[in-house]
């Protein structure tokens, strides 16, 4: 694992440094923009006209302005001319799956455990996957599973498991996979910055070690496939961050209980949305969105 500045990456020997990680300012400082001659502002907390002034929410600016594409966001760009000199590189198909309907009634992490709803909405996105595994590819196509460390999560991957191929490989529990606030939310009420940077650095290293593009691969594998059950806000960002657009817009997706996003990482690095918060294989009975049943709330 090669670290770069706070965040880690599956890595390479050698790794381009310019990376389209998200850098932080204020709101009002809008990138490019021509800085008015105006009076030194007050300070964040200062009294004006008998009003406490707020802090300024922070938002990301990447490395590459938007809606341009950086070709470089996961630093493996020379593994690219690596894959025409060698054996293929195989392409990444990423499947992120919220986790079943849980108790909300406590705020203590084990009794929040899978209803029997939610157990029924985990063993049928389990179902789902392995007919479109067993659909796609070859039978020794790499699979792999993991989840985060709260309860709600492991238990859905732990009910999808026995209906996933057999050659599925269990990776374990991630603790930056976990729910927060990945980021400022527009349009809505700002978050204290601490709290978004705190779960930020967290959830965007959780995103480096899913998304990337594949080297080369000896076993002349086109393929791998890559399960994360997780939580909605960590699906929401990760599916902004992997197409490049203002993860600030987190909140405008929605993921059902027990749906399916799913993207596809080129070797060439480019990156494409396939599904969001797909809940097709549940019947209307299964569709949730927490405490929510159906559509109509």
């Amino acid at each position: 694992m090669l670290r770069l500045g706070r965040y880690a990456m599956p890595g390479a020997a050698a790794v381009v440094a310019h990376l389209s990680l998200p850098r932080r300012r204020p709101r009002c400082e809008a990138a490019g923009a021509p800085v008015a001659a105006a009076a030194e502002p007050l300070p964040v907390g200062a009294k004006v006209e008998g009003k406490v002034r707020k802090e300024r929410p922070e938002y990301f600016d990447p490395i590459v302005p938007y809606p341009e594409w950086d070709g470089n966001w996961d630093g493996r760009l020379h593994l690219r001319q690596k894959s025409k000199d060698g054996p293929p590189a195989p392409t990444r198909h990423i499947i992120l799956v919220r986790h079943g309907q849980y108790d909300e009634s406590s705020k203590d992490d084990e009794r929040r455990v899978l209803t029997g709803l939610g157990r029924d909405q985990a063993v049928a996105t389990g179902h789902k996957l392995r007919a479109v595994l067993d659909a796609s590819g070859s039978p020794d196509t790499e699979i792999r599973i993991r989840s985060s460390t709260l309860t709600r999560a492991k238990e859905t991957a732990a009910l999808m498991l026995p209906h996933l191929p057999d050659r599925t490989e269990h990776l374990g529990c991630d603790p930056n996979l976990n729910e927060g606030r990945p980021a400022q939310v527009i349009p809505g009420k700002a978050y204290s910055n601490a709290v978004v940077r705190a779960d930020n650095d967290r959830i965007e290293e959780a995103f480096r070690s899913v998304f990337y593009r594949s080297g080369p691969r000896e076993d002349g594998a086109l393929h791998e496939y890559e399960i994360v059950v997780c939580h909605g806000n960590v699906i929401r960002y990760f599916a902004l961050r992997a197409l490049q657009l203002p993860p600030e817009a987190w909140l405008r997706l929605c993921t059902f209980n027990c749906s399916v996003t799913y993207l596809v990482v080129r070797p060439s690095g480019s990156v494409s949305l396939r599904a969001l918060g797909d809940i097709g294989h549940l019947p209307p009975e299964l569709t949730t969105f927490s405490m929510h049943h159906g559509l109509e709330w």
